[in-house]
This record gives structure tokens, sequence and C-alpha cells, in this order.
């Protein structure tokens, strides 16, 4: 009965973290208008950090990782921080909000499969199902039409950054194995965000736009910085650690939905019907995919 609360808490809680990054994806667009996309990534991870080692030290100290680690947490700093905010950012400026969310909803499929490989997390059934029924909800929307200003290059580039996370997510597994969530985030985005600001030096003539440090635009820098990266990277490794990568991704089908959602509010994308049986086809694959619901002829299924 514990043990089934804290997959319930920790669902909602992946929940919640991807429903924040699909918005993040239309918040990072915004703000391509006021900084270089690679000026964008340094500078929202570098705030990001400034949350997390205050945190980390008030908590554990300065605590040194076991050196076993070491090579885990420096494939997290690089593939799954340092090279994916920055394609992030690059990529989301080149393609529409709309695909932009899309591309990323390829997340679950790859992150299973290399988690069968790698992390030692078995493939079944239900993750199959659960897959297959995101990418078909994600497929359903990409056949439409182009939508804002999307471009191939664009959407090569956020292919880039979505391979770039799952492979940060199977080293979050073997991290979090012999460390605490909060100390591997922090002490990454520690790196990553210092490599990223030497980074900029050599490739930004310009770190912002006029207007960047008005209220409104600012106002969103800190929330993309501060809740969306920060608490969010964080919360998603304790439901890494928790559940495994491979379940873990299932939930990244939300992001491509709540992204579709946020483009047609924020960026005035327009909203189709087929969003919504993406919608519903999402969270039946999340559900089937995590155990929170059986299949129809079993009375129930345990969650692992």
């Amino acid at each position: 009965m514990i043990e089934n609360n804290r997959h319930r808490t920790t669902f909602a809680l992946l929940l919640l973290v991807v429903i924040l990054w699909g918005i993040n994806v239309v918040m990072i667009k915004y703000l391509t208008n006021f900084f270089p996309p690679l000026a964008l990534a340094p500078i929202r991870l570098l705030l990001a950090t400034c949350l997390l080692v205050p945190a980390v030290i008030s908590q554990y100290g300065i605590e040194k990782p076991p050196r076993t680690i070491w090579v885990p947490m420096a494939g997290v700093a690089f593939f799954g921080i340092f090279l994916h905010h920055i394609t992030l950012s690059w990529g989301v400026a080149a393609t529409s909000g709309t695909h932009a969310a899309l591309i990323l909803g390829l997340n679950p499929l790859l992150t299973i499969l290399l988690a069968s490989r790698l992390a030692d997390e078995p493939l079944s059934w239900s993750k199959g199902v659960g897959v297959i029924l995101g990418f078909s909800g994600v497929l359903l929307v990409v056949s439409g039409k182009v939508q804002g200003t999307a471009t191939l290059i664009g959407d090569a580039v956020m292919f880039i950054s979505m391979a770039a996370a799952v492979f940060g997510y199977i080293f979050v597994k073997k991290s979090t194995v012999q460390a605490a969530p909060l100390v591997v985030t922090a002490y990454t985005h520690m790196a990553a965000s210092l490599s990223l600001v030497v980074f900029g030096f050599f490739v930004n003539p310009v770190w912002a736009y006029e207007g960047a440090w008005e209220l409104w635009p600012l106002g969103v820098l800190l929330f993309s910085s501060l809740v969306n990266t920060a608490l969010g990277a964080l919360w998603w490794n304790m439901g890494i650690q928790r559940i495994g990568a491979s379940k873990a991704s299932l939930f990244q089908n939300v992001i491509p939905v709540t992204g579709v959602f946020a483009s047609a509010v924020f960026l005035t994308e327009q909203l189709e019907w087929t969003h919504l049986v993406a919608l519903g086809l999402v969270i039946l694959g999340v559900s089937l995919g995590t155990g929170v619901i059986g299949w129809p002829w079993q009375q129930s299924q345990k969650v692992s």
C-alpha cells in the first residue's frame, strides 16, 4: 500500500514536470525574441544552478560524489544538459512551437529502447503499447499541415536535442544509484552551466536584445530557469531514480500535447480537433505503460 502511494506521488510529480516542460518549449521560443539562442541556454542554466547549488549545500554540505559515478554524471552534464539545452534553444528558434513540442514527444520510444540495452530495464508489452499509443498521438498531429515557422533544419536540431536528453536520462539512472538526485542535479547543472557560459563567450557577439530586461521577459526567464529547469530537472531525476528511465519517459508524451495547447494560447498557432484526439491517446498510453490502469482482460496490474 505504501509502495503504491509512493508510485502515485511519483506519477503526479512527473506529470507536473512534463506539463511545465511542455509550456517551457513555448517560453523558450518567446525568449528567443529577446536573447540569442546560444546565449539563452547558458543564462537559463546559470540561473538554475544558482538555485540548485545552495539547496544541495544546505542539505548535504559540500559532498563529494563517489568516483564510480563521475563518468555517468559527466554524461548527464554533457548530453542531458549542455548539448540538450544548446540544441533546444537553437531548435525552438528555428522551427514552430508546435513542431518543437511534437519532436520532443518522440523521447519515450528512444528511451525505452536504450534503457533496455544500457540500463537493464526490461521491455514489456505495457511499455510497448504505451509508446505506440503515445507515438500515434504525435503522428496524428504531425501528419497535419505545418504550423507556425517550422523548418527542416529546426526540426533536425530539435531531434538532436531530444536524443541528447534521452542519453542524459540513462546516465541519470546510473548516477542516482549511489548519489541523491539533488546532488546529481546540482553538480551536473553547475558543470554544464559553466561550460555553457564559456561556450557563449566564443559564439555570442551580443547576449541580449532590446527589451530583454523588461518586467515580462524577465519574469518568463526567471520562471523558465528556476521552476521549469531547476525544479523540473530535480523532480524528473527523482522520478527516474524511483521508477526507472523507461517508465518515466512515457510521461514525455504529455509534452507535445501541452506544447500544442500552449502554442495555441501564447503563439496563436492553430488548434485542431486532432490535438484533442492526440491528448486522449497520450493519456491512455501513459496510463497503460506505467500500470496506472490495467489491461481489459486483467482485474489489476501491479506497478513494478
